[in-house]
Parts: structure tokens; sequence; C-alpha cells
């Protein structure tokens, strides 16, 4: 009997690079389980408040970390980033409010290709320095993995996806998420944070034998 495809369920933000991490050991895990595995995405927004264009060096400022200890940070994430295959460029960073690209992401979902434009936010935030607050620098990104940019622009612009942004921090809330990486496992086993690869074989075990 063919069992049905084990279902993770995952919350994250295009600008949170421990969702970057672990969404690389994720893709590793799957590839390594010997069953099916559906990924279900879902949006969190870590900084809801943020505006769309900040300026960088004031904003690494007002984090108020030693200079010293960020390049010990930024160069332990450089290494981990590597070693999931993940190209990572910090300097190049700029933050912005994620909040259109959590809506494009859900109407990417409507045409079956969420999965895929995540992976290219998450690449053109962390690797590309790329500005993805501008609605330009989004729909080029959109258009770079085939979906129609004015259909995109359209949904945007009307606001079309934000109560399902909504919905899915709050869906995150309930379970008890406070952050992301945020996961649940065939809607029964929660795991928080970049979780290493072994954790997530160890629960798609534990699904597979429910």
């Amino acid at each position: 009997m063919t069992r049905t495809p084990i279902r993770v369920d995952v919350w994250s933000d295009v600008q949170c690079i421990w969702c970057y991490i672990s969404s690389a050991r994720l893709r590793t895990a799957i590839a390594r389980h010997p069953g099916s595995v559906e990924v279900v995405h879902h949006s969190f927004q870590l900084t809801p408040d943020a505006p769309v264009d900040i300026d960088r060096d004031a904003h690494v400022r007002r984090q108020n970390v030693d200079p010293q200890r960020m390049q010990l940070i930024m160069g332990q994430l450089r290494q981990l980033t590597a070693q999931e295959g993940l190209s990572y460029d910090p300097d190049s960073t700029q933050p912005t409010n994620s909040r259109q690209a959590l809506e494009l992401l859900q109407h990417a979902g409507t045409l079956g290709k969420r999965a895929e434009l995540t992976r290219r936010l998450f690449e053109a935030y962390f690797a590309e320095g790329r500005h993805i607050g501008h609605l330009s620098e989004l729909l080029d990104i959109a258009e770079e993995i085939g979906l129609d940019t004015a259909a995109a622009a359209e949904a945007l612009s009307d606001r079309r996806h934000a109560d399902d942004v909504d919905a899915d921090i709050r869906q995150a809330q309930q379970l008890g998420a406070r952050g992301v990486p945020f996961y649940v496992i065939d809607k029964t086993y929660g795991l928080s944070g970049a979780q290493p690869v072994e954790s997530f074989l160890a629960a798609f075990e534990q699904a597979s034998t429910r």
C-alpha cells in the first residue's frame, strides 16, 4: 500500500537567514528520506513595522553590536551557508519590509510556484543584494521563474492576498511560534529553528510509523 506523503508545513520570512539555511537542510532531508514528502509554505513577517527603504548603515548601527562581534557572526553565517551549498553576501543585503514579497509568494502559490519563488527570493536577497521590497525588483524576480508579471502586479496592487498572509501569521502564533523557521510535521510534530538534517529525518521517520 502506498502511504500518503508526509506533510511538512513551514512558516518563513524571506529575510530570515535561518530560514534560508534551514530550507536547504529540509531539501537535503527530503532527498534522503525514502518516502514521499509534501511541503506546504506559509508566511511569517519578522519585522512588520519596518519601512520599505532602510539606510543600511544606520540599520547596522541601531543593532548596537560591537563591529568585531558582528564580523565574527557574519563569518560564522558564511560558513554555515557554504556548508549547505548556499551563497551569502551579508555586505550587500538590503533590509526592507517583506510584506509585499510575502503577498507575491501567496500569489505564486495559487499557480503552483510558491516553492520555486521562495527559493529564488532567498537567493535574490541573501546572495545577490537585490531590493525585494521594491515592486519592480519583485516583478523581475517573478518573471525569472515564469510568472506573468502583469497578473502578479495586479494581485499586489489590489492586495488580493493580504488576508492570506495575515491568516498564516495568526495560525503560526496560535500554534505557539514566536519566530521562524517553524515547522509542523504531519500536523502533529512541531520543530522550531534551523534544525539539522537529522532532526527532520527523525521527524519523518516518526511520522511514517504512525
